[in-house]
């Protein structure tokens, strides 16, 4: 299996394990099991998004290990808020390279295919989930910023929830951002999906487009 292979293969496994994280983060409200499998899927998640960008993965890989040995260390080993606080930003810090990383790629490709689609999806799906996180350690951080049920079993998951639904604007109104810093924070995420969306667009409209071109 060659290198493009494994790229390819990277972009539907960082897929499947996104969809899977968001999933169970709803299915599962058991406190140690949901820890567990939040792990497991978080780890895949790393890992898969390193090896989805095609140049410098490497060092991306050796970042997604030290990521996730940090955050192991902070969940069941040393419970302490100021290193859950660093390994949530240190997290958040690794997507948002990923997602920068998957832009470029969509903008160098020459042709709109399944995997420049993949990478597409993938982009705005880490981004969801870098709010996300961010909205969770915001909440913990200071209390009541949002109109959360306060049960911090269900915590993530009502993260989750609310991030997604910032990113693409609908805006149901059973969640509300409480604190300055969290309608802040809720503003940034919700103009960043629609930018990414836009943008992203764009680029695979024009690519479309040019490509139609040239087979004529």
């Amino acid at each position: 299996m060659n290198r493009n292979s494994n790229w390819a293969y990277s972009n539907v496994i960082l897929l499947i394990s996104i969809v899977l994280l968001i999933s169970t983060s709803f299915l599962i409200h058991t406190g140690l099991l949901k820890q567990i499998v939040t792990s497991i899927f978080f780890a895949m998640i790393l890992l898969s998004a390193s090896c989805s960008i095609k140049r410098g993965s490497t060092r991306l890989v050796y970042f997604a290990i030290g990521v996730i040995v940090l955050r192991e260390i902070s969940i069941f080993l040393i419970r302490n808020e100021y290193l859950d606080s660093v390994v949530t930003i240190t997290n958040v810090l690794f997507f948002l390279i990923i997602v920068i990383r998957l832009i470029h790629q969509v903008a160098h490709s020459k042709h709109v295919s399944r995997d420049v689609i993949l990478e597409s999806i993938n982009g705005y799906l880490l981004m969801g989930l870098s709010g996300s996180i961010l909205f969770a350690l915001l909440e913990r951080l200071q209390e009541h910023s949002f109109t959360f049920s306060g049960s911090p079993d269900h915590l993530f998951s009502e993260a989750i929830y609310f991030g997604f639904i910032t990113q693409t604007t609908i805006g149901f109104g059973d969640i509300l951002p409480v604190s300055d810093l969290a309608r802040l924070l809720t503003v940034i995420i919700g103009v960043t999906g629609q930018l990414y969306i836009a943008i992203i667009i764009a680029m695979l409209v024009g690519k479309y487009l040019s490509q139609k071109g040239n087979n004529h």
